[in-house]
């Protein structure tokens, strides 16, 4: 019995794998967003008063242009006090996003973002109380992952087929 076939399925497998790997880091490495220029406005969202007197401060923003501006974290795009990490983001999709992200303050005075030159300072009760707990953004929703592994998913499943495409029916001689 030959054992041909199945080394080629195998190896066909392999590639496919190792396809959908790339295309998974490509996706998740690379933001693949040009600089545009547009106006870009940090906006507050809400806050949330917790009981031992701490709040969190939620942001949003508003991208003018008709196309994703990116800033890198930095002088043009910072939270002070800096939080625990750079929770803000760096691309900034057109139009308007709420939720975008949350700074917690453990008491007193608020973070302020600095952002393409506004400077946008949250005071507790400088604006509406939010909605319940699981309305607010965690890190992200999350959708990020699912997209990259569902064009992963895609882009191997095409590789695969076009390998058995071009691979030669298995007529079983050695």
């Amino acid at each position: 019995m030959d054992s041909r076939p199945s080394v080629q399925y195998a190896h066909n497998l392999l590639r496919a794998v190792l396809v959908a790997a790339v295309a998974v880091m490509s996706l998740v490495a690379t933001p693949g967003v040009a600089s545009a220029r547009g106006t870009v406005v940090p906006l507050l969202d809400c806050v949330v008063t917790n009981g031992d007197g701490s709040w969190t401060a939620v942001f949003g923003y508003e991208n003018t242009s008709s196309s994703p501006v990116r800033i890198p974290t930095g002088p043009r795009n910072k939270v002070t006090p800096a939080p625990v990490g750079s929770p803000q983001p760096t691309t900034f999709q057109p139009g308007t996003h709420r939720g975008a992200f949350a700074v917690p303050v453990a008491r007193g005075g608020g973070p302020m973002w600095h952002l393409d030159g506004t400077n946008l300072a949250a005071r507790l009760g400088s604006a509406t109380a939010c909605p319940s707990a699981e309305e607010l953004p965690a890190n992200g929703n999350g959708a990020g992952w699912t997209i990259a592994l569902a064009a992963a998913t895609l882009v191997g499943t095409v590789a695969l087929q076009r390998e058995r495409r071009r691979a030669p029916a298995g007529d079983g001689d050695a």
